[in-house]
């Protein structure tokens, strides 16, 4: 009789040839693992040369030698790509951070060559320490990229290795550049001018020269991570000098992560008039300023500093917002944000609820509009826990709880009269209810189930403890079909 384990491996190798270079092709698997699942069958044998993917990674080869795993690397991918087949690649992945040293530069700067010679359409460098002449050449005049992602070390002096004239992306839609260093004036114009069909644009780590400005008409995404700015930033127009500013009127996402940039983003929206995603974390909020966006429809404030400076915040297509801060914070926005009524969609998670539940209160009675809500506080006062005022919220449907605010919202069901669904996280990572309280809890459980509209009561198990399971032994006792356990990995 045939082994399972045999017969499983005729199953692999009755696949179809095709079928077998699309999942190592369209996967992310490395290559030299590729080669090795070829060699699982004679029919696969002839396989491994016509990947049109090749990814090589040198965390593969650790022999404990580091030079030995380096000179095994380095001939792995010369061998590779000497006996592949002529045919174009769609994907081109090197990640050997460690492969410094200058007699390895001649090889890698092979491998990039033949990437372009075969018309590479994605090109993958995780982090090089130097860039040269190799990038100039090669990397920034290939014709065929469609999607490129650089990490430089240091990029102060690419705009003098590379020529501003030599840049020739027409097919690029896709940028990431991860580096260090000011880049230069020209250069950073010239990357996005001659990149006439880029749709997403993210820099990380760079300092953005002042003077500079980035102008598309097709641009659509644009990120900004732990990015800074020389000096005043002339972005969008508030050097005393400059009129330069971000023009990008197809623009649908914006994401600005990290204190170092720090620009008046309103003057931006106003030149982004399409602009559905925004997305501030870590963000240094200037002052007096106004989010205005007639498309905005995702608006997401994650651990900003001095959100009291938003003087106004203007989106009449609102549907989606997304807080995560301290509670004084979101009292702050309450009142901007409870007016936009096109609001269905709240996400909040505090991190300091030492203020009370009444700062709790007035936050979500601004909420009053919302259709779902998904709310966590890592701690609220415990003479809080059971306040004499509740908010309102008629039009909710979907609740999830979690955190130090579980009693609080759990009292508060009444208020809630078309509530169809509550998700609780009771032994989330911020709060695990008091074996005293377990009582008292389930008993408020069973006044829950009497809400009309209720269609279900989703409990989410994480721990799987003793306590937790006294609690799930306790809503099973009921047998109610509204009732279901599941079992999730701690809420974030």
């Amino acid at each position: 009789m045939m082994s399972s384990q045999e017969s499983e491996s005729d199953k692999m190798t009755n696949l179809p040839e095709e079928l077998v270079v699309d999942i190592m092709g369209l996967s992310s698997m490395k290559t030299r693992a590729a080669v090795q699942m070829c060699m699982l069958s004679k029919r696969w044998n002839h396989l491994w040369p016509f990947l049109s993917a090749l990814n090589f990674d040198l965390k593969e080869f650790n022999s404990g030698d580091p030079k030995q795993d380096k000179h095994s690397f380095s001939r792995f991918v010369t061998t590779m790509l000497n006996r592949r087949k002529a045919v174009n690649l769609d994907k081109f992945r090197l990640s050997c951070v460690n492969l410094w040293e200058k007699q390895h530069h001649s090889s890698i700067e092979r491998w990039i060559i033949y990437a372009v010679q075969h018309q590479i359409k994605v090109l993958q460098l995780p982090v090089f320490s130097w860039c040269g002449s190799l990038v100039s050449k090669h990397i920034v005049a290939c014709e065929s990229l469609v999607e490129l992602h650089l990490h430089l070390i240091d990029c102060s002096q690419l705009g003098l290795d590379i020529g501003s004239e030599n840049i020739n992306l027409p097919r690029l839609q896709k940028l990431h550049l991860h580096s260090q260093g000011l880049m230069s004036i020209d250069f950073f114009k010239n990357l996005i001018w001659r990149c006439p069909l880029l749709k997403d644009l993210f820099l990380e780590s760079f300092i953005v020269p002042y003077s500079s400005f980035i102008s598309s008409e097709i641009l659509e995404h644009l990120t900004f991570k732990n990015c800074k700015v020389s000096y005043k930033s002339a972005i969008c127009g508030t050097g005393d000098n400059m009129t330069e500013k971000i023009y990008c009127p197809s623009l649908r996402k914006m994401f600005l992560l990290g204190e170092g940039l720090c620009f008046y983003f309103s003057e931006f929206l106003s030149e982004c008039p399409l602009l559905e995603d925004l997305w501030l974390e870590s963000f240094n909020v200037p002052l007096g300023s106004i989010i205005f966006s007639q498309k905005l429809q995702n608006l997401t404030l994650k651990n900003c500093k001095n959100i009291e400076r938003i003087y106004s915040i203007k989106a009449p297509s609102l549907v989606s917002f997304c807080f995560v801060g301290l509670i004084e914070d979101v009292v702050v926005l309450a009142d901007k944000v409870g007016s936009i009524s096109s609001l269905i969609h709240a996400n909040v998670s505090l991190r300091d609820g030492s203020y009370g539940s009444s700062f709790l209160t007035y936050a979500l009675n601004s909420l009053s509009c919302v259709e779902n809500l998904d709310l966590c506080v890592h701690k609220l006062a415990a003479s809080s826990q059971f306040p004499s005022i509740y908010p309102t919220l008629h039009k909710l449907k979907n609740l999830s709880i979690c955190g130090h605010c579980f009693n609080y919202v759990l009292y508060m069901w009444k208020y809630m009269p078309n509530l169809e669904k509550i998700t609780l996280w009771p032994y989330c990572q911020h709060y695990l209810w008091s074996s005293e309280g377990l009582n008292r809890d389930y008993a408020l459980l069973r006044e829950i189930m009497k809400c009309k509209k209720l269609k279900v009561l989703e409990v989410v198990c994480a721990r799987f403890d003793d306590q937790e399971r006294k609690l799930m032994d306790h809503l099973r006792k009921l047998k109610d079909p509204k009732i279901v356990i599941s079992n999730k990995q701690f809420k974030n």
